[in-house]
């Protein structure tokens, strides 16, 4: 059997993201991923088959499994054809010839994906199949152009001889269905004992039982998840209790004892859902006393069917906004804290053309800055919050307060003494990578350190509706289409692209002259990754948009706190990036800049923006403290 031709493309994701792509379309996949085969085979028993269902974010796969290399031949083998299972997943062995076997399960009609070494060469190869490999960062696909015999290491080199000649062309994952619903959360009013509920006026200062229930979805979870229902009524102590969601079903009925008050009033209160200390779904719950039905409205959420909620499990900490008050979630402890503070963001002039200042003035901004936020926090936590250092804090819900500006050291107005790592991480100082905690020991007394701004020291992230994990990827480089005021000053436009471009390729940005009247019909036709709106303060208003297929990052260069509602769960972004006070046109293009080169690396929104606000104070900035991801910590771009 002679070898073949392959067309050859790359993708980014997992290579068993890819099988589940390609699968039942392709009925072979030939694939080298020994991680994914461990993933596949855990409690494989040697000699025997196994049936093993795989998540991945195009679909669950659902593979019966065999590793051929425990037979000594295939008259050895067990009968497979009635395993369960979409596919049949194997192991190659090369003790004996596997080709038969492979075909006789094609001509029954079941995919097979054979795990093999990459020098393998693999017969029976036809344009029906594909083979899979990894050129990091890069899953590579290659489909024959005839029948034969083929092997994974010869279309991995391939593939880098394409693409070190820039003519290597990407495939992306399809998008994952969307859900025909959302997952429900149920809660029911029930006298005590009862097994039924009830409907109706609840009597005044009498006992009774809420319950409350995590319906079932089509979406199958990862896993079993370990959630806590929490309800805080008003005038009642939080109540907590844990259950779990199984992966298939719905959760068990969850029960909170509560006593009405002594007047007929419409009593409230909030039923927040937490995977971790995660707010994942928020909702108002109103039990009328004396008169009127049970109510419940939804407030917030991050998941529409809680099967995408895996990465909230590493936040350290969550600030759920509700009205002039916020519940509060570090570890195992609940607390209300008043979210009624007043407390603007930076607002710095005297730049200079760098954009930054020498450190006497840069350390008077800090300073005034660290004043600020000391009495912010002792506003917010007087009793103190123990958030450790490089953590992911959720902020969930509109709020005023700037929490990168929040500052958890004592300082006070007067003499300070500079902690090194003002000189280290400051203007003209060595720099290097920014550890998660001050590296320097010593803080007694009144001194000014960056590490106590949460913006400096947290990850924070202020999501406005369901969390995206990635942009989905269109082409490479990342693409920023631009849309620009034509009211705004030309030369100062002109530097702001010019300021992009320093950090990104020139033909990955395209840029456009819009007036904000006609903006809205034309933001669905921007596709790219980014689409970043370059408008004066005041000028951009709530619009109706058409919703994107393909959800972009969305960055402003001005205030747009009441556009990201619109953007996110109207419009379908992936989330917003803008600053919370007017910001200088050109040093808008720089920080846009410093911050899409680190998304265009690969790193993730919450890390790209913690770095960007390090990198402008670099320069003696302090204005990185003035800008909000409202989107997860955990979105990617690639």
């Amino acid at each position: 059997m002679t070898s073949v031709e392959f067309t050859v493309t790359g993708g980014e994701g997992s290579p068993l993201e890819f099988v589940a792509a390609l699968t039942p379309a392709c009925s072979l996949v030939v694939i080298t991923d020994p991680g994914g085969w461990a993933q596949v085979s855990q409690g494989l028993a040697v000699g025997q088959t196994t049936t093993t269902a795989i998540p991945t974010r195009v679909r669950v796969l659902k593979c019966a499994v065999l590793d051929l290399r425990h037979f000594p031949s295939a008259q050895a083998l067990p009968p497979i054809a009635d395993v369960p299972g979409e596919l049949v997943a194997l192991h190659d062995t090369r003790s004996w010839d596997t080709g038969p076997v492979v075909q006789a399960l094609r001509g029954l009609g079941r995919p097979v994906v054979l795990f093999t070494a990459a020098h393998t060469w693999v017969a029976g190869v036809d344009p029906s199949s594909v083979l899979i490999g990894w050129s990091a960062p890069h899953v590579v696909l290659a489909v024959p152009r005839g029948a034969g015999e083929g092997r994974v290491e010869d279309v991995v080199w391939q593939f880098r001889e394409l693409e070190r000649r820039r003519m290597v062309s990407y495939t992306a994952l399809p998008e994952p269905p969307e859900p025909d619903h959302d997952r429900e959360v149920k809660v029911v009013v029930a006298l005590p004992g009862a097994t039924e509920g009830m409907a109706g006026a609840l009597r005044p200062g009498a006992d009774y039982e809420v319950w409350v229930h995590v319906g079932a979805h089509p979406a199958r979870l990862p896993g079993d998840l370990e959630l806590r229902a929490v309800l805080g009524m008003s005038g009642r102590e939080v109540q907590a209790e844990p259950f779990v969601l199984p992966a298939d079903g719905a959760s068990p009925w969850v029960s909170f004892d509560v006593t009405t008050p002594y007047a007929a009033v419409p009593w409230s209160g909030e039923l927040v859902i937490y995977h971790g200390v995660a707010p994942v779904h928020v909702q108002q719950v109103l039990l009328p006393v004396g008169a009127g039905e049970s109510r419940a409205r939804l407030r917030h959420r991050l998941s529409r069917t809680f099967a995408d909620i895996g990465p909230l499990a590493s936040r350290a900490a969550s600030i759920t906004v509700l009205g002039d008050r916020a519940l509060v979630a570090i570890g195992a402890d609940l607390a209300w804290i008043s979210v009624k503070v007043d407390c603007e963001p930076p607002r710095v002039s005297g730049l200079d053309h760098w954009y930054g200042k020498e450190i006497p003035a840069f350390c008077a901004d800090l300073a005034a800055l660290a004043v600020r936020g000391a009495a912010l926090y002792s506003r917010l936590f007087p009793d103190g919050a123990a958030i450790p250092p490089g953590a992911v804090v959720t902020v969930l819900g509109p709020t005023r307060v700037p929490w990168a500006l929040v500052y958890d050291q004592p300082f006070t107005d007067g003499p300070y003494r500079v902690c090194p790592s003002v000189q280290r991480f400051g203007p003209f100082g060595a720099g290097g990578v920014v550890p998660p905690r001050c590296p320097e020991p010593d803080h007694s007394g009144n001194v000014l350190c960056p590490f106590g701004f949460w913006g400096l020291s947290r990850v924070l992230e202020q999501p406005a509706g369901p969390l995206v994990r990635e942009v989905p990827p269109r082409s490479r480089p990342v693409e920023v289409a631009l849309a620009v005021d034509p009211g705004l000053d030309r030369a100062l436009t002109q530097r702001h692209v010019a300021e992009l471009m320093s950090f990104l390729p020139p033909e990955s940005i395209s840029s456009a002259y819009v007036s904000p009247a006609e903006l809205g019909p034309a933001l669905p036709d921007m596709s790219a990754d980014v689409v970043h709106l370059v408008y004066d303060e005041g000028v951009l208003q709530p619009v109706e948009i058409e919703g994107w297929q393909h959800r972009p990052l969305v960055v402003t260069t001005s205030p747009a706190a009441d556009l990201v509602d619109g953007f996110v769960n109207q419009a379908g972004a992936a989330g917003v990036i803008c600053p919370e006070v007017p910001v200088d046109q050109g040093m808008a293009g720089w920080v846009s800049g410093l911050l899409l080169a680190a998304l265009a690396e690969g790193m993730s929104a919450g890390e790209a923006l913690r770095r960007t606000r390090w990198e402008m104070l670099g320069r003696g900035n302090v204005m990185g403290l003035a800008y909000t991801l409202h989107a997860g910590a955990d979105l990617r771009l690639r």
